[in-house]
């Protein structure tokens, strides 16, 4: 296949114009037009589910996702513990109140010729979110700030969590799913997830070659199957003072020894911080090997 390339501020009906598309096509609404572009590129990760519009609230709402109209307020995935995801969405771009087009998608079309937001309600209960580079001079880095009570972690096989604890201590873990990028051919195109505090940035890095629009996504779902163990301020010291790794694992109980043997050097450390500090230390084999500090009024 050729492969045109479409620079400077090239909008979506000049693209499908240019791809032969009719002109009834191509005055299509812009939700209409960017659901469509995801549709053709975007890898299947469940069905986009059509949300109910609460007027009240302001929201398109299935299952255990909600979408807000206004861009400026956060997008909530509910987890199982009585914690709710809030994701933010990126500052970098400036975008008009959200539009449902038919399959589902909510889409947020720029104001600015900079990128557009399409977040989508999937059959699984994942939340799925893509930025829509228009052209060469959009933005590279797309920022995600993660609501209070819950933190972004990325392990050390490469995975990246949102965790933390409801009020009984209960630990809460949402999957952030890998990144990804395609062009409008569907080639692939770099991207990655750096974590800075409470903000998760997806970097996306085209080559000269790749064809605007580009769709990069982060989707984010509730993980149902969380398990681990809170311990104590004394028995946080214990494990951070097993003095090695080995002595760590041996100090943990059942699926926690047996998982240490692979994640043995975080956990040792993290246990280490938390004993320093004074506090308490949960951790967690599923849904991915993760230890942090346990901010619950059972640490005692």
């Amino acid at each position: 296949m050729k492969r045109t390339q479409y620079i400077g501020g090239t909008t979506l009906v000049a693209l499908l114009i240019a791809a032969g598309a009719t002109p009834a096509a191509a005055t299509e609404a812009p939700e209409e037009r960017i659901s469509q572009l995801i549709e053709s590129v975007a890898p299947f990760q469940g069905q986009t589910r059509d949300g109910d519009l609460d007027s009240e609230m302001g929201t398109f709402t299935t299952g255990s996702v909600s979408v807000p109209v206004d861009p400026s307020q956060p997008l909530r995935v509910e987890g199982g513990a009585g914690m709710t995801l809030e994701v933010s969405l990126p500052p970098e771009t400036k975008t008009a109140l959200g539009t449902q087009a038919s399959d589902g998608t909510v889409v947020y079309e720029s104001e600015d010729d900079g990128a557009h937001i399409a977040s989508q309600m999937l059959s699984n209960d994942a939340l799925r979110v893509q930025t829509i580079l228009p052209d060469r001079n959009a933005a590279r880095e797309y920022t995600y700030t993660i609501g209070d009570g819950l933190t972004p972690v990325k392990v050390d096989d490469g995975s990246l969590w949102v965790v933390g604890f409801a009020e009984g201590g209960e630990f809460e873990a949402f999957s952030v799913g890998e990144a990804w990028a395609r062009d409008a051919d569907g080639a692939t195109v770099a991207t990655h997830y750096e974590v800075e505090g409470q903000n998760i940035i997806q970097v996306v890095t085209p080559e000269e070659d790749a064809v605007y629009p580009i769709v990069a996504d982060p989707t984010w779902q509730w993980y149902s199957a969380a398990y681990g163990a809170g311990f104590s301020k004394s028995e946080t010291r214990k494990l951070a003072n097993a003095g090695a790794v080995a002595g760590f694992c041996g100090l943990l109980p059942g699926t926690l020894a047996v998982v240490c043997g692979v994640a043995g050097a975080q956990w040792f450390l993290q246990a280490s911080l938390a004993a320093q500090a004074r506090q308490c230390v949960f951790i967690a084999a599923a849904p991915a090997p993760i230890a942090l500090r346990w901010l619950s009024n059972q640490c005692k």
